[in-house]
């Protein structure tokens, strides 16, 4: 999966539109931090605003447009288990107004999934009287078969999976977000604070993308949009920027 980083200088001499070879293709970062130079020789830093979440299941949706399902299967598990910490994260916020609470809290089961998922239950629990909708058994059986026992899926396979994800964490992300937006903010800003924190420029900007699972996105439609239509258009963004296939 690469990004669309836009030329700062360039969009505002050209009053917002910018030429497509002004586009600049980029891997993605783990650190959200986008130091580029466009064609002609404007250098830029971005941030990336979304959430590990958010971007970890579109890279999922873009690996099985490669062709990579084992790969997709596990970035959509992963980006499940990250919403878990941003859900968590959300709550703990909320009830302590303390960000050092959650991160010396969080220490404990960093490295123990299972915990984390518990923290999570407990804590949607908590704070909404009710078990959270979670994964059926039969989605659970055949992550653990791709990611611990070497299973190799096929395309129909790990699309299901990938929308089943999909089913869990939007529902629960809208609702959060219109139950606790104040600390969403919050933690937003936070992390925008520390990304620019690691890079030595003086101007900085920050950037948007719209991933399938968004925090910033209101729209209705999008939001109920399924896997399916978002790969197709994924697709028609590749053609666009005269990227290919799988």
């Amino acid at each position: 999966m690469r990004l669309a980083i836009v030329c700062v200088e360039c969009a505002k001499r050209l009053a917002g539109w910018v030429a497509p070879l002004n586009f600049q293709r980029v891997e993605v970062r783990d650190d959200s931090c986008y130091e580029v130079t466009c064609v002609q020789g404007h250098k830029s830093t971005i941030l990336l605003q979304e959430q590990k979440f958010e971007v970890l299941f579109d890279i999922g949706a873009n690996a099985i447009i490669d062709g990579y399902y084992r790969d997709a299967v596990s970035s959509f598990t992963s980006s499940m288990e990250r919403f878990f910490e941003f859900a968590t994260h959300v709550f703990i916020l909320r009830d302590t107004k303390s960000e050092e609470v959650f991160t010396e809290c969080w220490k404990l089961v960093s490295s123990q999934s299972e915990r984390q998922l518990g923290s999570f239950i407990f804590q949607w629990a908590s704070h909404y009287g009710e078990k959270p909708q979670l994964l059926d058994r039969g989605s659970t059986e055949f992550r653990n078969e791709v990611i611990h026992k070497g299973k190799i899926p096929l395309k129909e396979e790990a699309e299901k999976y990938g929308q089943s994800v999909l089913d869990v964490v939007r529902p629960k992300l809208l609702r959060i977000r219109n139950d606790f937006s104040e600390e969403i903010i919050n933690l937003t800003l936070d992390h925008l604070s520390r990304v620019k924190s690691k890079t030595s420029a003086s101007l900085v900007t920050t950037m948007s993308i719209p991933t399938i699972i968004s925090i910033n996105i209101e729209e209705p439609s999008f939001q109920q949009r399924s896997l399916a239509e978002h790969l197709s258009e994924l697709r028609e963004q590749r053609k666009r920027l005269g990227e290919g296939n799988a």
